[in-house]
């Protein structure tokens, strides 16, 4: 009667390698989740140029959004590529470059979104500049990972298969 079931403890410890499992699965919510992670690690890009092109080069934050967007891009696009659809894509200078071209292309609504989001939560509201920029970014995400998903990265037929 002394020893308890090790179902409880399993259950416990399985918990994180189950966690581990769905994030680092190619399917789903686990490449759903490192594709926001790699987002919020582009906003370490983004919002550091951002700020510094506005408050310390005096750029107009409008004109500051187009550099800092543009290397987050770049910075998402790489981590994307190499991380999280990493089981989907083919590894030519080519293939990168057509993918690199097809996610700047599918990038573009969301700034025009951030944009848009942006302006008004600045210009119209208490909120201060960096939290309206911080929100804009959010705006975009999901377009991003579902276009990305369905056309940059989509899943490719293997030749021979049935489908």
């Amino acid at each position: 009667m002394g020893e308890e079931s090790p179902d409880p403890g399993a259950k416990q410890a399985s918990r994180p390698a189950r966690l581990l499992s769905l994030v680092t699965s190619p399917t789903g919510i686990g490449r759903f989740i490192r594709f926001a992670v790699v987002g919020a690690s582009g906003v370490l890009v983004d919002m550091p140029i951002f700020w510094a092109l506005t408050s310390r080069a005096h750029v107009r934050d409008l004109v500051a959004i187009l550099p800092a967007y543009a290397a987050a891009t770049v910075w998402n696009f790489t981590l994307n590529d190499r991380w999280t659809f990493r089981d989907r894509r083919e590894d030519t200078a080519r293939s990168t470059l057509t993918r690199f071209g097809k996610y700047a292309l599918v990038s573009l609504p969301p700034l025009a979104y951030r944009m848009a989001t942006y302006w008004p939560l600045k210009e119209l509201s208490d909120v201060q500049y960096l939290l309206a920029y911080a929100i804009a970014i959010v705006v975009g995400m999901v377009w991003n990972f579902g276009v990305n998903f369905l056309w940059t990265w989509r899943k490719r037929r293997r030749e021979g298969s049935e489908s």
